[in-house]
C-alpha cells in the first residue's frame, strides 16, 4: 500500500509539473522517482522508471519550447534581455593569489643610537628649594610706599608729563574739539602714548557717530 502511494505521488507530481513546464523542479522530480524505484522489484521498476523517462522527456521539451519561444518574442522586439546573473556561474568575480612565497623577509632596519642630553646646553637648572623661597620673600618686602614710588618712578621714565604737555599745546594751538586721528597726526606720536596722554592727562573725550566711525573720539 505504501509502495502504490509512493508512485501516485510520483504521478501527481509530473502531472503538475506538466501543467507549468517553466517552472517545473525537475530536481524534486528525479528526488520523488528515486523514492519510488526503491522498494520495486525489478519488473516494476523497469515498467514505471519507463514511464516516468517519457513523462519527464516530454516536460523538459514543453519546457525548452516555452523558454526558446520567450527569447524569440524578446528577440523581435530587440536583443534579449539576460537576467543581471546569467552569467554569474561562467565569469569569474574573484581571484585570490597568494604571493606569500614570493615574499622576502624584512631585513632588520639600522637603530638610530639617541644622542645623550649635554648638561652644557640646556638653560633649564635645577634650583635649591631654600635659595627659591629666600627669592620670593625679598620679592614681597617692599611696602606700600616703595611699591608706589617704584610705580611712579616706571611712569615717569615713560614721560608721561611730555606727552600731556604735547597734547595740550597742541590743542590750545587748534580749536577743540578736536579728532583723535588728528590729534596723533599733529603730535607725530603712536596711538599709544597719545592714548596714555589722555587719559593720564585729564582731558575730556566725547563719542560720536557709530561705534566702527573713524571719527568716533572727539577731545576738549
Amino acid at each position: 500500500m505504501k509502495v502504490k502511494q509512493i508512485e501516485l505521488d510520483l504521478w501527481d507530481v509530473l502531472s503538475i509539473a506538466r501543467q507549468t513546464p517553466e517552472d517545473a523542479n525537475l530536481p524534486m522530480v528525479f528526488k520523488h522517482l528515486d523514492l519510488t524505484l526503491v522498494d520495486l522489484d525489478t519488473r516494476s521498476q523497469l515498467r514505471i522508471a519507463g514511464e516516468a523517462v517519457c513523462q519527464i522527456a516530454d516536460l523538459f521539451c514543453d519546457r525548452s519550447n516555452f523558454l526558446f519561444e520567450e527569447l524569440h518574442s524578446r528577440a523581435v522586439k530587440g536583443e534579449p534581455i539576460m537576467a543581471d546573473d546569467a552569467f554569474d556561474r561562467y565569469v569569474r568575480q574573484s581571484m585570490v593569489v597568494d604571493f606569500e612565497q614570493f615574499i622576502e623577509p624584512l631585513q632588520s632596519l639600522p637603530r638610530k643610537i639617541p644622542e645623550q642630553t649635554k648638561h652644557g646646553n640646556s638653560v633649564v637648572a635645577e634650583i635649591d628649594k631654600e635659595v627659591l623661597i629666600q627669592a620670593l620673600e625679598q620679592g614681597s618686602l617692599l611696602s606700600f610706599d616703595e611699591e608706589f614710588e617704584q610705580a611712579i618712578s616706571t611712569a615717569h621714565a615713560e614721560d608721561v608729563s611730555s606727552w600731556i604737555e604735547s597734547i595740550a599745546h597742541c590743542l590750545a594751538n587748534n580749536s577743540p574739539p578736536m579728532r583723535l586721528i588728528d590729534l596723533q597726526a599733529a603730535l607725530q606720536l603712536p596711538i599709544v602714548e597719545t592714548w596714555l596722554g589722555l587719559l593720564l592727562g585729564d582731558f575730556k573725550l566725547e563719542q560720536r557717530g557709530g561705534f566702527y566711525d573713524s571719527n568716533v573720539i572727539w577731545i576738549n
